[in-house]
């Protein structure tokens, strides 16, 4: 189940008095939310009866096992030269059951001890089949991760599920960031039925599966790499039944697909592509009619900096109407989705 931070820890108390709690699985934080793992013969009026005062909701998610309070790199101590465990970083991206630690350089020292490292990451995350390690960051014009094989079973493959929504990925050959899970549904939640949606840059389709699993909405979903696209229409067969919207999707050009529709076509554009998306602003802003809305996720230190960014692509009759910061993306940099509405 879902709560808000401020009343996660009445939540956790009062599930745990009740005995609704799975306390053999980790509670996660995603933004602004607490995820709580429940029972899984719990009934809803116990849950509304015990929380009551406390709004929440039902969701899906990957929970983790609650270990002994030991991490994986306190289970490596002594059984790998302490240079390499230094370079371990504490935490790990976890996608379906497959784990990604992340090195900013150099991977030789570290592949030495590859099946080690992963048997102790599956020690402490039992849900986790496979371990890879990705170095330097996302790579090329797909954003793929650089990654190399540890342990556990080899493929690249899963099913990765953000509030019971299925996502095919594939960690080789397409870009999925785990941590946006609560980004997702909050733009999700502001799709209205009947709106015509373009989810450019879409990777895998989260935003895009979000929007017609709870809106009756039409979304165009556009990705340079066709096995991103891929993906999504993976994940839309797993989603069938919970379908209620229409998806169109396209693997090409996100400039050229908007170079095509006619003026005004769409009541919302989605651009997560924080590094170029202010780039391609330009070829945006008539696709999108008069009263839409344009998501833009733009990188910088602060909210103040990325809104001078962005008011200097603006054309009279565009105004900024909301700006959030959504993620951590390095030391003093943000990513913040800031919210443009067409005017006129």
């Amino acid at each position: 189940m879902r709560v808000h931070r401020l009343d996660a820890e009445k939540a956790i108390r009062l599930l745990t008095v009740g005995n609704l709690r799975n306390a053999k699985l980790r509670v996660k934080r995603v933004q602004d939310y607490v995820l709580i793992p429940l029972n899984i013969d719990v009934n809803i009026d116990d849950l509304g009866k015990a929380l009551e005062g406390v709004q929440w909701a039902i969701c899906e998610d990957n929970f983790e096992e609650v270990s002994t309070g030991r991490t994986y790199k306190d289970i490596l101590r002594g059984r790998i030269p302490e240079h390499v465990l230094s370079r371990l970083p504490s935490s790990f991206d976890v996608i379906g059951d497959i784990a990604v630690i992340n090195l900013k350089e150099g991977a030789n020292d570290v592949l030495k001890y590859g099946v080690v490292i992963a048997d102790a990451l599956m020690g402490v995350a039992r849900n986790v089949k496979s371990v890879y390690v990705s170095v330097g960051g996302l790579q090329g014009e797909f954003r793929l991760r650089a990654l190399h094989y540890l342990g556990g079973e080899r493929r690249t493959k899963c099913v990765h599920k953000e509030y019971g929504i299925k996502l095919r990925v594939d960690i080789a050959k397409a870009y999925f960031n785990p941590s946006l899970a609560e980004e997702h549904r909050r733009v999700a939640e502001l799709v209205k039925d009947g709106e015509l949606v373009a989810d450019l840059f879409a990777g895998v389709g989260p935003f895009t599966l979000h929007i017609v699993t709870k809106r009756r909405a039409k979304v165009f979903a556009v990705d340079i790499n066709p096995d991103a696209i891929k993906c999504l229409l993976e994940s839309l067969k797993l989603n069938r039944s919970r379908l209620i919207g229409e998806v169109v999707a396209i693997a090409g050009d996100a400039s050229s697909f908007i170079s095509v529709v006619r003026r005004g076509a769409f009541n919302r554009v989605i651009m997560n592509l924080p590094r170029k998306a202010l780039d391609f602003l330009p070829y945006v802003k008539e696709a999108v009619a008069v009263g839409g809305v344009i998501h833009v996720y733009v990188i910088g230190e602060s909210l103040e900096e990325v809104l001078s960014k962005v008011r200097g692509e603006l054309d009279p009759g565009m105004h900024i109407v909301g700006a959030t910061r959504v993620l951590d993306y390095s030391p003093r940099k943000y990513i913040f989705r800031v919210d443009v509405r067409r005017a006129a």
